[in-house]
């Protein structure tokens, strides 16, 4: 009976493993953060800035098909990120939109970004009863980062390395090709995937644990940027951003208008209005707002400090 009811509990955990809902990735970018340049022989000639383009092909090509995990197509993701870039009268701004809406809308659990953290050569001169020979070593390190698609925050980051070893002398002297750099990229990022997953695995399933509210704001000036505990989440008006429950510090600002600034305690899906103020306001305008926003506003010597707030929280 033991057995039976053993055998019972570990196929009702298998089952519960087999039907979560695979992790929903999202890839945002692979850039270029090396600070020295390859000899002309051992990949002088590729710029590290075309190689860490084909990156993002690389990390996809490692995620495809890993149980567990899907992966949305990149194209989908850039462009619902392009279509929350911030407007301003139906004008886009230099502001670089945020990727939390655009992952949030795709139903993306995490972000990845990459980086090429090194491409560079070393030497090593050996000494052999007075025959010296020198072998070249090209190294190629990578950083991965996988960002929480509710507050953007860094929920795992791994590395990968590879290196290629080469016997240089008078008679035999290697040159790479492209091709050769980019089968070390390729070894350096499946070095780093496994790590990745794993971390994931772990922090995806604390995560989903955690309690989420869903908030709407608009303001008397959308668009203004709206960020949440100090990260740009968007632009209002916004409708329906998870968010974790919680206490929070919202920040809402806009050129020509006073920042905003609220810590709020989050319990509940909520619905925030916020009566923007320019920094320069006639006595007639700071009248329309009063008159229309119906608020008690913060007040010191006479000087308007800050708008409040109208939250309203949702059953």
């Amino acid at each position: 009976m033991k057995r039976f009811i053993s055998i019972l509990v570990a196929v009702v955990g298998f089952s519960a493993v087999a039907l979560a809902a695979p992790i929903r990735v999202a890839l945002m970018d692979f850039k270029d953060g090396t600070g020295m340049k390859s000899d002309a022989a051992l990949g002088g000639g590729i710029a590290p800035g075309a190689l860490a383009d084909k990156g993002l092909y690389l990390l996809g090509e490692q995620l495809l098909g890993q149980e567990g995990f899907s992966l949305i197509d990149r194209r989908d993701f850039m462009d619902q990120v392009e279509k929350q870039r911030p407007k301003d009268m139906g004008e886009k701004t230099p502001t670089k939109p945020s990727f939390i809406q655009a992952a949030q809308a795709l139903r993306a659990d995490v972000v990845l970004r990459g980086s090429l953290l090194s491409f560079s050569p070393g030497k090593e001169v050996v000494d052999q009863g007075g025959y010296k020979t020198e072998f070249s070593t090209l190294s190629l390190r990578v950083s991965i980062e996988a960002l929480d698609s509710v507050d953007g925050s860094v929920v795992a980051m791994v590395e990968g390395a590879a290196q290629g070893n080469f016997r240089q002398t008078a008679s035999h002297y290697t040159q790479l090709s492209e091709d050769d750099a980019i089968g070390l990229m390729e070894k350096a990022i499946g070095s780093a995937t496994p790590k990745l997953i794993s971390a994931l695995q772990a922090k995806t399933s604390k995560l989903e644990s955690r309690p989420k509210i869903k908030l709407s704001l608009k303001t008397s000036a959308d668009p203004a940027l709206i960020e949440i505990d100090g990260i740009l989440v968007g632009t209002s008006p916004v409708q329906n951003l998870e968010i974790y429950q919680g206490d929070h510090v919202l920040t809402i600002g806009k050129p020509g208008y006073r920042d905003i600034t609220k810590r709020i305690l989050f319990e509940k899906n909520a619905e925030i209005e916020v009566p923007m103020i320019r920094t320069e306001l006639s006595a007639d305008e700071m009248k329309e707002i009063l008159e229309k926003a119906r608020l008690n506003l913060i007040s010191i010597n006479g000087e308007i400090l800050q708008p409040g707030l109208i939250i309203k929280m949702v059953e």
